[in-house]
This record gives structure tokens, sequence and C-alpha cells, in this order.
């Protein structure tokens, strides 16, 4: 049985995650270790400590999930207009030596009709 790379990181993150907010709602809540129960003030406070920290953490993903997805949109935008300079520039090249013979002109053609499916996929997104 093959296991999933991806799936085996995110159960050793939830399993960090877990240990640390264990860690820290003892050494905060847990005032009596001679004892097998927790006392009623001591439930309280474990139960406050592990819902804070669950919140915290699930409005840190939700804005780490939003920045992410500004960065990517942001690179995209990036490429696409890198993209559109390089065929600007070899439009300029290829006007400026226009084409004299049968491979030119074949080149020329070529890369009008690139340009021209190029131009569809932008305006399609």
């Amino acid at each position: 049985m093959e296991i999933d790379n991806s799936a085996l990181r995110n159960f050793k993150d939830f399993l960090q995650l877990y240990n640390k907010m264990t860690e820290i709602c003892f050494n905060r809540c847990i005032d009596n270790v001679y004892s097998r129960n927790l006392d009623p003030n001591e439930a309280d406070c474990v139960e406050d400590c592990s819902s804070k920290f669950i919140k915290y953490n699930n409005r840190l993903m939700q804005n780490f999930v939003k920045a992410q997805s500004e960065i990517v949109n942001k690179r995209v935008e990036e490429a696409e207009k890198q993209q559109q300079l390089q065929l600007t520039s070899q439009k300029s090249e290829l006007e400026d030596n226009k084409p004299s013979t049968e491979q030119n002109q074949l080149e020329y053609a070529v890369f009008q009709d690139r340009e021209h499916v190029n131009s569809k996929v932008i305006l399609s997104k």
C-alpha cells in the first residue's frame, strides 16, 4: 500500500499542531499533577485554551489562503504581461524584416497564427 506524501505531511502537521496545543494548554491550565482528575477550574481552562488555539489556527489559515491566492494572481498577471511584451517584440522584429523568401513568409505566417491563438486565449480569460 502506497502512502501519499502530501497526506502524510498533512498528518504530521496536524500532530505537531495538536502536540503544541496540548503542551501550551497543559502548562497554562494544570496546577495539580498529583491527581488523575481535572478539577472544574482546570477543565474550564483547558476547554477555553484549546478553543482559542483552534480558532486562532483557523483564522491564520484563512489569511494564509487569501494571501497565497493574491500572490498567485499577481504572478499570473506578471507572466501574461511578460508574454505580451515578448510577442510585441517579436512582432516588431518581424515587421521590420518583411519576409522576402518563401521560408521567411512561412515563419511569418506561423508567428501570426500563434499570436492570433494567444490573443484568443488572453481574451477568453
